[in-house]
């Protein structure tokens, strides 16, 4: 089953439980709260917006703050990042998200150790979050920037390694970073992940570079679309599917229309 939905609130929403039921609407079931500037909500609103989504059958899913990296050099950054982390889990838990989406690092001056400053700062939030009885799984992004940190072998060193972390399976960052996405990768990639039970993606247009990812585009700019819905399907896997088009509801329309058979 592929769930899909937009990348933040339609637009015209007037709380988060009306953008629930705007998504349903528009034939959609999922969602990405986007805490990505700052991790802030009123607590009655969320829990109306989490029993709107369970009436309905909207899977939520929310994103950290870009600001973390859990391999900066000052650990005042690594804290703030950790608090940041945990800040969104709370997010998670009130509006009954499965899945916080995180940027995890950038390589900086430590790229050999960027993995096991990751390990070690997840490790601390994990503890931290159950202690709060926070149930969401971390997720984490596959980047499309060459100074990040984030190949999907580094996410599966971490995942070896820290119990409650999930990759997030980004195709237009795979596409920008290389090599380009084909038949043969999106299938031997979603055979490689065929022990993780439920994924989680984020797919869009892309503008890359020598660095890698430029920017986001509209579906099916720098990316076919099409290819990676077919590996899905294919695939026979349960995943959701945020869009992250600048223009992400008429885009998330547009998966949705394709996967229904209407091209």
């Amino acid at each position: 089953m592929l769930r899909i939905g937009p990348a933040g609130y339609p637009e015209g929403s007037r709380t988060p439980a009306d953008a629930m039921r705007k998504v349903s609407e528009a034939g959609l079931d999922a969602l990405e709260v986007q805490f990505v500037r700052d991790v802030r909500f009123n607590p009655e609103r969320a829990e109306e917006a989490r029993r709107e989504a369970e009436a309905r059958g909207v899977t939520l899913s929310v994103h950290a703050p870009y600001y973390i990296n859990l391999n900066s050099a000052s650990q005042a950054t690594v804290g703030k990042s950790e608090a940041w982390a945990l800040r969104a889990m709370r997010g998670a838990e009130a509006f009954g998200a499965w899945v916080v989406v995180v940027h995890a690092a950038m390589y900086g001056d430590d790229r050999e150790g960027a993995t096991r400053n990751v390990i070690g700062a997840l490790r601390r939030i994990r503890r931290a979050a159950e202690e709060e009885g926070l149930r969401a799984a971390i997720g984490l992004e596959t980047m499309g920037r060459r100074a990040a940190w984030g190949t999907l072998a580094e996410i599966r060193t971490v995942m070896e390694e820290v119990e409650g972390v999930l990759p997030v399976v980004d195709f237009a960052h795979l596409q920008a970073r290389g090599p380009p996405l084909d038949r043969e990768r999106l299938d031997t990639l979603l055979t490689d992940l065929a022990d993780v039970p439920r994924l989680h993606c984020h797919l869009s247009g892309i503008e890359g570079g020598d660095a890698g990812e430029r920017r986001h585009l509209r579906l099916g700019e720098g990316l076919d679309h099409r290819m990676v819905l077919d590996a899905l399907r294919r695939s026979g896997r349960e995943a959701t599917v945020i869009c992250e088009s600048p223009a992400p509801m008429e885009d998330a329309r547009a998966i949705r229309r394709y996967l229904d058979g209407g091209g």
